[in-house]
């Protein structure tokens, strides 16, 4: 599947090897590092053509969704990252991720690809459960994750150890029975 994904304002496209330079160019950013539990700093310009080729091989296998985000006013202008990762087809369940250029936040970006993403984790991957997790000091990130319909979990304490510091991490997640409910309200 390499469809690409459009909501009002966005562009959900599947990775390509042209987009590295654009990637690397936001992935490099202190202040996205800081609230992304995968993503070091500095990040090794390298990396990026590793992590592009992961993601399009995880794209073809069906173990992960990954897309590159783009504004529909700008749309060869990368802003960011949202996927369904750490699927399981044994347990129908998987895992959503995003990251959005430090320069764009605030504008409801990542909660308008996360709902996208919701969407199509019930609708066309048949999955019964999907999480995200942030970092406890990041309530704009569970924010993102409740606006997508997402309900709290739990707290996992010193979960992560980032730069030296333990970080709790809140996990929210939502169901299809769930999803399916609130779709047939809107």
């Amino acid at each position: 599947m390499t469809t690409i994904l459009e909501t009002e304002r966005l562009l959900l496209k599947p990775y390509k090897d042209h987009m590295a330079e654009a990637v690397y160019e936001v992935v490099r950013q202190k202040e996205i590092a800081d609230m992304m539990l995968m993503i070091p700093h500095p990040y090794p310009r390298k990396q990026v053509d590793g992590w592009l080729a992961y993601l399009q091989k995880s794209f073809e296998l069906g173990s992960a969704y990954e897309y590159a985000v783009f504004t529909k006013e700008e749309p060869s202008r990368y802003i960011g990252n949202c996927g369904l990762v750490n699927i399981s087809q044994t347990h129908q369940s998987g895992e959503i991720g995003y990251f959005i250029d430090s320069a764009e936040w605030g504008k409801g970006y990542a909660t308008e690809a996360c709902r996208k993403l919701v969407e199509i984790a019930f609708t066309q991957h048949g999955l019964n459960r999907l999480f995200g997790r942030c970092l406890v000091r990041n309530p704009a990130s569970r924010n993102v994750l409740q606006k997508a319909g997402m309900a709290f979990e739990g707290r996992f304490k010193q979960e992560f150890r980032m730069n030296g510091v333990y970080e709790d991490t809140d996990y929210l997640a939502i169901l299809a029975i769930d999803y399916e409910h609130t779709a047939s309200v809107e």
